[in-house]
């Protein structure tokens, strides 16, 4: 079994899966630095797929970290913002980053074309990178997803809002597109962020119940955490993540395998409420983050990841426990706005 790893080289899931994969398949499992640097020897064609003398063709599996969908055609910085920036300079090396990323696209959407297990391909990346186009295609795949919309119109936004209102529910936002945690829809939020010349955002009415992310490979899901919002009884406390303990709710497990099945992904994560009427989508994420997972968490996903890539079944999700994410610059947020919000209920009048 040939089984590779595309990702760069200074990527720590990438090098969490690979040592776990020499030791279930030996040491003839390559890595490819998707960072491409300057020596690799790589090209498509009519013959086949080669990168530094390998024939990526004729591989059982290869699993692709750090890649996303973006549009090569634009810039990644402007220079006009940067007075002392040497046009040229960067003008060159933009496009060596362009071509660098378009000979990955396309060696990556040929590899959907043959008989490789890809986990994941540009198609699926596609397809995950516009929010509101994700929801509406699972919705019309027959999964549950949240009834978002997406809109600057200051006057929509009211109207979506109200009308949530009236039905006692909260209204959550969120970018249109990229990694976006869903955020509280407030009368502030909308008159920043509505407007003309803004651009539009996600709206989505909140749905009651726990709020969970489910990870799937290959259409089985191996992991659900529940989430907790931050609160003041632990300050240093960000989120806690919790393992969904089995039997999990078949209809649940069966959402999150679909969602990414109708993506196109055979590797993922799926951001859902476990809603009185079943699971609620609200994000697919074609590739997540593992190696920040409080515990265990992340060392059991990419045990999952290393057994299915080499042909087994993943190991269950025994013996995980409940475990914060902390992070110190989010700590003293928190603290802060506990202080304000402590202030403010203090200086309130009494009704």
């Amino acid at each position: 079994m040939r089984i590779g790893l595309i990702a760069p080289a200074a990527s720590p899931l990438g090098r969490r899966l690979h040592a776990r994969l020499r030791r279930r398949l030996g040491n003839e499992v390559p890595w490819f630095d998707a960072s491409m640097p300057e020596g690799t020897r790589m090209s498509v064609g009519r013959t086949g797929i080669r990168w530094d003398g390998h024939d990526l063709d004729r591989f059982d599996a290869l699993f692709v970290h750090g890649f996303r969908y973006e549009d090569p055609v634009i810039p990644a910085a402007d220079p006009g913002n940067e007075p002392g920036a040497d046009w040229s300079l960067w003008q060159s090396e933009h496009v060596r980053r362009q071509q660098r990323y378009s000979f990955l696209y396309s060696m990556l959407s040929r590899l959907e074309d043959v008989p490789v297990r890809l986990y994941n391909g540009p198609s699926g990346h596609l397809a995950a990178f516009s929010r509101h186009h994700q929801l509406e295609r699972l919705g019309r795949g027959g999964l549950g997803v949240a009834p978002a919309i997406c809109t600057n119109d200051p006057v929509t936004a009211r109207d979506f809002a109200r009308s949530a209102a009236d039905q006692g529910r909260a209204v959550v936002w969120r970018t249109a597109t990229g990694k976006c945690a869903w955020q509280l829809f407030r009368d502030r939020q909308r008159e920043h962020l509505m407007g003309a010349d803004k651009p539009p955002i996600l709206l989505a009415p909140a749905v009651d119940g726990p709020l969970r992310r489910a990870y799937a490979i290959d259409g089985r899901t191996v992991l659900t955490l529940e989430c907790a919002v931050p609160s003041d009884d632990a300050l240093e406390r960000l989120e806690v993540f919790a393992p969904v303990a089995a039997p999990q709710a078949e209809v649940e497990t069966h959402a999150a395998g679909s969602a990414l099945t109708l993506s196109g992904l055979r590797w993922g994560s799926v951001l859902y409420v476990a809603g009185p009427d079943g699971p609620v989508i609200y994000d697919v994420d074609a590739d997540p983050a593992v190696t920040d997972l409080p515990g265990g968490m992340g060392e059991h996903l990419t045990e999952c990841l290393a057994a299915t890539l080499s042909g087994e079944p993943p190991p269950a999700a025994d013996g995980l426990a409940a475990a914060p994410r902390e992070s110190l610059f989010l700590r003293r947020m928190l603290r802060i706005q506990f202080d304000i919000e402590r202030t403010k209920h203090a200086a309130a009048p009494p009704a």
